[in-house]
């Protein structure tokens, strides 16, 4: 007699999916029956180390075939042969699922726990996983900025940050400073939502001066990465206020800016934010008075420079046109909208 050993099986495409095979795996684990993971789309296989192609299993060594999670239509046994063909054999087990035609024209399976059907509609396994919480770290980039010309390092800087922070176990949250609405790939339309945003995160990681200074206002820790070679306005902010988790991108590597990270993550350092915020408005107490005194400054037109002859609309189109490129062919490879300053 072959022994029990179960095949669990489905699309795996959601963080829902994954957690419904979770719940599966734990009752599995506690009856002791052994199992194999493999999705329907077997590119998916890669997305865990632990799951395994469908053409690698010998099917005379399964039992039952369990279906996990998501919607399961009549066409699913000629799209997913190497799945359903292959181990046509087994016991098949339906968990979690969405039955998309009614179960009297299509339900192949041995044993069926439908999430909802024409007969019934349960919760959502996934209600029943405890998910460890993990650190909420936010991310703001900036592109291209062609003031800083080849000192700008700010591709390399998306990619090595956004691995620094993984590397710490965080969740990454895409923040931007960038307005209007329409070129923010965030979605972020105003200070206030961006702030509102900002204040719930356990730390911020960033190449921009304001992704800098907002963070510390709203009192969350910030790695402020100076992406421009040999440090230039991030460095100098960071410099005056005091704020010691500040680097230059070129010459840190990524182990500093992960040690960065996790101490920033400390109640310490949400305190040491706050602290920093309250320096930065005791040095900006004098403000109001310089403010007011530029009001009287005398008017120099000697000081302007002198203007350019003005060209014509063919000069200014083609002046227009390198400008749109600059702006949006970089920010179009990355997936997002054009770059604003700081």
């Amino acid at each position: 007699m072959t022994p029990r050993r179960a095949l669990l099986t489905g699309h795996f495409s959601t963080v829902g999916d994954v957690e419904v095979l979770h719940q599966v795996q734990t009752r599995l684990d506690a009856v002791g029956m052994p199992y194999a993971v493999t999705p329907f789309s077997q590119h998916r296989v890669k997305s865990d180390p632990s799951w395994v192609p469908a053409d690698a299993l010998d099917p005379s060594e399964f039992t039952h075939l369990f279906v996990i999670c998501g919607p399961y239509a009549p066409d699913y046994p000629a799209e997913y042969p190497w799945i359903f063909g292959r181990f046509r054999h087994c016991t098949q087990i339906g968990v979690n699922l969405t039955m998309v035609a009614p179960l009297e024209s299509c339900n192949p399976f041995d044993a069926l726990i439908e999430r909802d059907s024409d007969r019934s509609v349960r919760p959502d396994l996934s209600f029943l996983t405890d998910a460890p919480r993990v650190p909420v770290v936010g991310l703001c980039l900036v592109q291209s900025q062609r003031e800083y010309g080849n000192r700008q390092q700010h591709d390399v800087a998306a990619r090595r940050l956004r691995d620094v922070i993984r590397s710490t176990g965080a969740a990454i949250v895409e923040l931007d400073t960038a307005l209007p609405r329409s070129m923010n790939h965030a979605g972020i339309g105003t200070p206030e939502e961006f702030e509102s945003i900002c204040a719930r995160l356990d730390a911020v990681v960033t190449t921009r001066l304001h992704g800098t200074v907002l963070a510390l206002k709203c009192g969350v820790p910030v790695v402020a990465v100076d992406a421009i070679r040999g440090g230039d306005k991030v460095t100098r902010q960071t410099r005056l206020l005091g704020w010691p988790e500040s680097y230059v991108l070129d010459e840190t590597p990524d182990e500093t800016l992960a040690g960065a990270l996790r101490r920033c993550l400390t109640p310490q350092m949400r305190q040491s934010a706050r602290t920093c915020a309250a320096g930065a408005r005791d040095m900006l107490a004098d403000y109001d008075a310089a403010f007011l005194a530029t009001l009287d400054a005398a008017a120099d037109p000697s000081r302007r420079p002198p203007m350019p002859p003005r060209r014509g609309w063919p000069s200014r189109l083609a002046a227009r046109y390198r400008r749109w490129k600059r702006r949006w062919i970089p920010s179009r490879r990355a997936g997002m909208g054009p770059d604003a300053h700081s």
